[in-house]
């Protein structure tokens, strides 16, 4: 059995970045349009940011592979993997529907049966049109919340696959078939006119971001020399994935997720750059060493509360009397930028707080489900706590790796 994995810190600076990434393209979409052709440009720019997403995706894939691939002897695979995973995912974005709901009446929201969706986690799956389309109330969003329904999808499937097949080769075979028959999905849909927004959020659709993560986690227990050749390959792949993205933001004003260029062989195209990006921090040092930024490792480490409650946070302060007020009284994307980022400021003060103070009780019961390793995990003295965007935790006594 592969020797745990320790906590490798420049995997939350990873996450710091995509969590950026989001905050910005949620910023570009809260302010008005720029006059200036300057400005215009700038707006594109960080309406392009929504690749944020990606790169959560390939870091799931990366990190829940690789704590499903180097726990599938134990005898409580199953048992452990999905509890820890409930309790670091599951507080939150259940206390946070189930806000809402208790709140329905006094912010006007109106669900339309919606609610049953998020809370089984499927609404990204098309069963109601437009179900993510816009808020529930003007105090009131949930939409934002597809991407963890992907990455739950991903939690309930992917492991008994692991399970199941438990040798490296073929699960990279596996992934390597998944990976090809999501871009062949995303034709298909293309050519069959489907909606735009059911082909950027669809898990199958999508899969291919969290294979290559996944393949990439595989590779990587191959030893020294698989490491130093997926060096290469990321010193290869991001020279040649980032022309063809910046290719595609010049022809297309921008990289919107709902252009055919982008749903046939860009998110495809993100997620090998993401790799990239993922492949060359844990092999490079002096790649290492730039990324591995303080505040970015903070933010990573918040990301998961971040992700989730900093859009609301946004949509409550725009739309109280004080910001509708200043954004009458002041027009202009200039003036618009305040409002929008002193509610992503509030979303990351409540991101922390919910951690501190919230969260942070039902990791604790982790301890109850821990991996056994039978003997050989004795010796080692080690726990191993499973690897998404869409878990962050404190670190425990034994550091290990974790996904939001």
């Amino acid at each position: 059995m592969q020797k745990v994995e320790q906590h490798i810190p420049v995997l939350d600076a990873i996450r710091g970045v995509a969590i950026l990434l989001v905050l910005l393209v949620h910023i570009g979409e809260n302010i008005p349009v720029p006059q200036s052709q300057v400005g215009r440009f700038l707006m594109e720019l960080a309406q392009s940011a929504w690749v944020g997403v990606d790169l959560f995706f390939v870091l799931s894939g990366f990190l829940i592979t690789g704590i499903l691939y180097d726990t599938r002897e134990t005898s409580n695979f199953f048992r452990s993997f999905y509890a820890r995973r409930f309790l670091r995912i599951f507080p939150l974005y259940y206390g946070y529907l189930f806000f809402l709901i208790a709140l329905t009446r006094p912010l006007h929201i109106q669900w339309h049966g919606r609610q049953w969706l998020y809370l089984f986690y499927l609404q990204n799956t098309g069963l109601v049109r437009h179900v993510t389309s816009s808020p529930l109330s003007p105090y009131a969003i949930v939409g934002h919340l597809w991407s963890l329904a992907v990455e739950e999808q991903f939690y309930f499937l992917w492991p008994l696959v692991v399970f199941l097949v438990k040798d490296r080769s073929r699960l990279i075979q596996i992934a390597g078939s998944v990976i090809l028959g999501a871009l062949l999905l995303r034709l298909a849909m293309l050519g069959a006119h489907m909606p735009h927004f059911f082909i950027y959020a669809f898990t199958l659709a999508r899969a291919d971001s969290l294979m290559i993560g996944a393949v990439v986690a595989l590779l990587y227990r191959g030893g020294s020399t698989m490491q130093w050749r997926l060096k290469v390959f990321a010193l290869w792949a991001l020279p040649v994935s980032v022309p063809i993205l910046v290719w595609m933001w010049v022809a297309g004003f921008g990289l919107s997720w709902d252009s055919g260029r982008l749903e046939s062989i860009g998110f495809t195209t993100i997620a090998a750059a993401s790799a990239a990006i993922l492949i060359l921090s844990l092999t490079s040092p002096r790649f290492e060493g730039a990324a591995n930024l303080p505040v970015l490792r903070w933010l990573g480490k918040y990301s998961y509360g971040i992700y989730v409650l900093h859009l609301p946070a946004v949509l409550c302060l725009m739309n109280s009397p004080l910001g509708a007020g200043f954004l009458r009284s002041h027009p202009g994307a200039i003036w618009g930028l305040i409002p929008s980022l002193a509610g992503e400021t509030v979303g990351i003060g409540l991101a922390y707080l919910s951690f501190r103070f919230y969260e942070s009780r039902f990791l604790r019961l982790k301890r109850f489900f821990r991996y056994d390793f039978g003997d050989a995990g004795k010796t080692q003295g080690v726990e191993f706590v499973p690897a998404v965007p869409a878990g962050w935790i404190e670190p425990p006594p034994v550091q290990e790796m974790e996904s939001r």
